[in-house]
């Protein structure tokens, strides 16, 4: 008998948890043909309600991400993620039974649990975070629920875990702006690193396998994490953009601007422009608006993440993205989003909505390489490629690539046919 058998002989589930338990684990195979039958039995198995009781046995199996702690100014410092997200990079890690899985990042523990039911019964989880409340949270948690062999430990993920490597895999499940060097040193050979890497201040879940003096992406698509803490914390910083009702907003790389002025831009007049495009999806406009940040890298990337209080007038657009030009320059100030219009079926007519004194006329640029990418034959975020190289290697991109500069690192990013 198991563990895990143990722990459900000695306190069982209730049949409301058990049944929501089931279910999602059923959706979510129900609506990606890629999950794999260890990665649904892993959800099937871990009772999610032990590592978010605040929630509830039923709620917990939502396919939702839950806070469970926010830092002072309000912006949460961790959470459970969304399950679907959580199965993509379980899938991208391709864990097997006996891998040795460094985790930076251990939240409410439950990803953890997740790990321990794939590489059983011979796998190692060790788990880092940096907050000791989160740990000891954690560790009650997966106690709880059967998974005491999980090592939890609490230091700067961004070391690593030097006595206990080599990994077969490391999974990030913090947003990341810089690599650290551990996760790769830390690796054997043969493994491959997942983490949610902010490009220009868009995230994606990506696989990173080592190729020559470089890694290069097995896949990457677009998520969204708390940010990683720590001293392999980017600059992006929780930016207030003060006027009536404060917003709370992040610009990619931590660029500069005036957040006065960019809150008058945001809450007062607009003007929308189509595009005579129609996108068939979500997934089709976040391709293009991904394509957009990495092809206009003189154009920095805003965030809008949530009201500080009360209601206002941008809210229903909210959380808004979109490009910024003249950032610090409150007459010339241009913000610029796309704007998805009216909808026949699942087709949907695309505009660009600008704001601010210069949001027409980024609107009117952004509108018209919105018809650049159509023509191009609508470049996807699932072909994009990522190549990362340590600090100092000489690395040039290719055509159709940006190179993103980090302490740590350095990342070519694009789509290498030119697009």
């Amino acid at each position: 008998m198991t563990d895990h058998d143990t722990a459900a002989v000695a306190s069982p589930v209730s049949e409301t948890a058990e049944a929501a338990r089931a279910r999602m684990a059923a959706d979510l195979r129900a609506r990606s043909l890629s999950l794999s039958e260890p990665v649904q039995k892993a959800f099937a198995t871990v009772p999610r309600h032990l590592f978010v009781p605040e929630v509830g046995p039923s709620a917990a199996y939502r396919d939702e991400a839950f806070v469970i702690k926010c830092g002072p100014d309000g912006i949460p410092v961790s959470s459970s993620s969304q399950p679907a997200m959580m199965a993509i990079m379980l899938e991208q890690l391709e864990l097997r039974p006996g891998h040795r899985v460094l985790e930076i990042g251990t939240g409410s523990g439950y990803n953890a649990a997740l790990i321990s039911v794939i590489t059983a019964p011979r796998g190692k989880v060790v788990s880092i975070d940096i907050d000791l409340e989160l740990v000891e949270r954690a560790r009650s948690s997966l106690a709880s629920a059967g998974f005491s062999t999980v090592e939890v430990r609490c230091a700067d993920g961004g070391y690593g875990d030097p006595a206990g490597a080599p990994f077969d895999r490391v999974v990030v499940t913090a947003g990341v702006w810089d690599i650290a060097p551990a996760w790769f040193e830390q690796l054997a050979d043969d493994g491959r690193l997942v983490l949610p890497l902010s490009v220009r201040g868009v995230e994606l879940a990506v696989g990173l396998q080592r190729a020559g003096v470089g890694w290069h992406s097995t896949s990457a698509c677009r998520c969204g994490f708390v940010r990683m803490l720590g001293a392999f914390a980017g600059p992006q910083a929780a930016l207030r953009l003060e006027g009536k009702e404060p917003l709370v907003a992040l610009i990619s790389d931590g660029a500069a601007a005036d957040a006065r002025a960019m809150h008058a831009a945001l809450t007062g007049r607009v003007t929308d422009l189509p595009t005579g495009l129609v996108v068939t999806d979500q997934s089709e406009l976040g391709d293009l608006d991904l394509w957009l940040t990495i092809t206009e890298p003189q154009l920095d990337r805003l965030t809008v993440l949530s009201p500080v209080t009360g209601w206002m007038p941008a809210q229903s657009l909210l959380p808004l993205g979109g490009l910024v030009s003249d950032a610090t320059d409150p007459e010339r100030l241009g913000i610029a989003s796309l704007l998805p219009g009216a909808s026949a079926g699942h087709a949907v007519q695309l505009g660009v909505r600008g704001y601010g004194p210069g949001g027409e006329a980024l609107a009117e640029h952004l509108a018209a390489r919105a018809l650049w990418w159509d023509e191009l034959g609508r470049p996807r975020a699932a072909d994009l490629q990522l190549s990362v190289y340590p600090a100092g290697v000489d690395a040039e991109p290719g055509a159709g690539m940006l190179m993103l500069d980090r302490p740590s690192a350095s990342v070519a990013v694009g789509w290498p046919d030119g697009s």
